[in-house]
């Protein structure tokens, strides 16, 4: 009876039943095979577990990032980086992973930030002379850093799986993040120096402008702190602060459409 999971497994990857499927109604034969073992427990251990309302969380992040894309916080996020560190050897790539890690604070989903960054950065980085596989690897390597800079998604995830506190779990993620992104950041460095890749500019911009641009992302910035103060003075559940991030989106895109679009673009545009 070992076996049989393992069996059952391969014949549904075969017919190409869905992963998470396959594995519930691949193990409930082995689990049914325990005369101790009631079927009933397992129907309602597949219910309880659905029922966590820290899942709930989930959609609610997924929610405000998806505003904040469309908002086109997610584009001045990008002109700060490049702000940032543009003046580095291998300033677009610094800039890959630096937009990641700030990317971590909205959407908290790794899979969301390289498809974003695959579209609008990628590119960018072969037209300047960037290798198409480095360019690929450096957007892979940095949708890493999304997930655990809070509010991760599979931070959530793991919380409710362990049972442990979401606020404190979140807050244990921002060092981590931190300490890849540097280590990210030195691998593109030594790489871009082997290789030639030149830096966006010669020069650091102007720290007045490089401000008004940390100005204009300013909502973007603020949203993990909201989240992570709120959780860490017990003001709300990790599900409320997904609701309140997802509310509070809504009025950074609204002040965005119509205050900060009137400042006149100073920035390079992608």
């Amino acid at each position: 009876m070992t076996f049989v999971p393992v069996i059952l497994l391969a014949v549904f990857f075969m017919l190409g039943l869905p992963v998470a499927f396959a594995l519930i109604v691949g193990c409930i034969p082995y689990f049914m095979s325990d005369p101790m073992l009631s079927s009933q427990v397992i129907v309602q251990k597949l219910i309880t577990n659905t029922e966590s309302v820290s899942l709930m969380a989930i959609p609610f992040f997924v929610t405000a990032g998806s505003i904040m894309n469309e908002s086109g916080i997610t584009e001045k996020l990008l002109n700060l980086a490049d702000a940032l560190v543009g003046h580095l050897v291998g300033g677009l790539g610094h800039a890959n992973v630096l937009l990641s890690t700030m990317m971590g604070g909205i959407s908290g989903s790794g899979a969301a930030d390289i498809a974003m960054e695959c579209k609008v950065l990628v590119p960018e980085m072969e037209r300047h002379g960037y290798g198409k596989g480095f360019s690929a690897a450096v957007t892979a390597a940095s949708g890493c850093i999304t997930p655990i800079i809070p509010p991760g998604i599979g931070l959530v995830v793991y919380a409710c799986t362990v049972e442990v506190p979401v606020g404190k779990l979140l807050m244990s993620g921002y060092i981590p993040g931190l300490l890849m992104c540097a280590g990210m950041m030195l691998v593109v460095h030594i790489i871009s120096k082997k290789r030639g890749y030149r830096a966006v500019r010669e020069h650091m911009l102007p720290g007045r402008q490089i401000l008004k641009m940390a100005g204009e992302s300013l909502w973007a910035l603020f949203l993990p702190f909201v989240l992570i103060m709120g959780l860490r003075f017990g003001v709300f559940t990790a599900t409320e602060g997904g609701a309140l991030m997802a509310l509070y989106s809504l009025f950074a895109k609204f002040l965005s459409a119509t205050v900060l679009n009137a400042i006149p673009e100073t920035s390079r545009k992608f």
